[in-house]
């Protein structure tokens, strides 16, 4: 199953009862867009909304974005229409900003069949490519969890590692976050000792994914091995899964993700913290 496709290959696709399309799209705060109201004015035909927020996430947790437990995962997919059997594709309008959550939550609760799409909505809809207004009507389908918690890390998992070793943790946020000079909404600034920073967005460019040998080289600068196991983290979980879903592109499947990253990391008093470039 690829874990990228083209718009080229996904069009002529769209009709066969075996796929189903995500929009993924999801904005922070800040951003100042509304992904609701971006989907209703149009999206590619078949695709459902999911809102990693409030579809994918348990409200109940003390920290933003917390993943669901898989049982509840499969509960949501399948109430839109998505089954264990269908190929999905995921797309957002950032490139994969945070389709990439989606693609990874997916393979959590135990989904192997997921795909992004390359250079999302924005390139399909520079591409001249069909799109509509009209929401799908899929029945609901039969999605059976099959949890895969070793794609999840805890706060505790990343305090052993940052202790004792055995694992690298690779940093999505940015640069200037990663050095405690950026702006955070939690208690402290700076980073987990011992990651490395790989922001978001050098996994792109044009708004599409960047070249395996492009990725091999940014990773490899950042001082990531690829032949040692990776946790990524960043703000609140999301733009980690696009990092993860790098290092998938690199032969690495097998990527954590740090759920809580810095906004329960950084509002700890009882964890290490480092600042400046490490």
């Amino acid at each position: 199953m690829p874990l990228l496709v083209e718009p080229a290959w996904l069009e002529p696709r769209l009709a066969e009862p075996g796929l189903r399309v995500i929009d993924g799209s999801w904005y922070l705060p800040a951003q100042k867009r509304d992904a609701r109201a971006e989907y209703l004015a149009a999206h590619i035909p078949g695709a459902v909304q999911l809102d990693l927020s409030s579809d994918l996430a348990d409200s109940s947790a003390p920290v933003r974005n917390t993943v669901a437990a898989p049982e509840a995962l499969a509960r949501s997919f399948a109430a839109h229409g998505i089954g264990s059997d269908h190929h999905v594709i995921v797309y957002d309008h950032l490139g994969g900003f945070s389709a990439a959550r989606i693609w990874w939550t997916l393979r959590y609760a135990g989904h192997s069949h997921v795909s992004l799409l390359d250079g999302g909505f924005p390139r399909w809809q520079r591409e001249g490519r069909p799109l509509t207004r009209e929401l799908p009507r899929h029945p609901p389908a039969r999605f059976v969890a099959k949890p895969r918690p070793e794609l999840l890390s805890g706060k505790a998992d990343v305090l052993r590692i940052v202790r004792e070793g055995g694992a690298q943790i690779v940093d999505a946020r940015s640069a200037e976050r990663f050095r405690g000079t950026g702006e955070e909404h939690v208690k402290h600034k700076g980073h987990i000792p011992g990651s490395r920073s790989v922001p978001y967005d050098q996994n792109l460019a044009d708004g599409r994914l960047k070249s395996v040998a492009e990725l091999r080289s940014a990773y490899e600068r950042a001082g990531v091995r690829l032949d040692r196991p990776i946790v990524t983290s960043c703000g609140s979980g999301v733009t980690a899964a696009l990092d993860a879903f790098a290092l998938a592109l690199l032969g690495r499947d097998d990527v954590a993700v740090y759920d809580g990253s810095w906004a329960e990391w950084g509002d700890s008093d009882d964890v290490p913290i480092a600042l400046g470039d490490e």
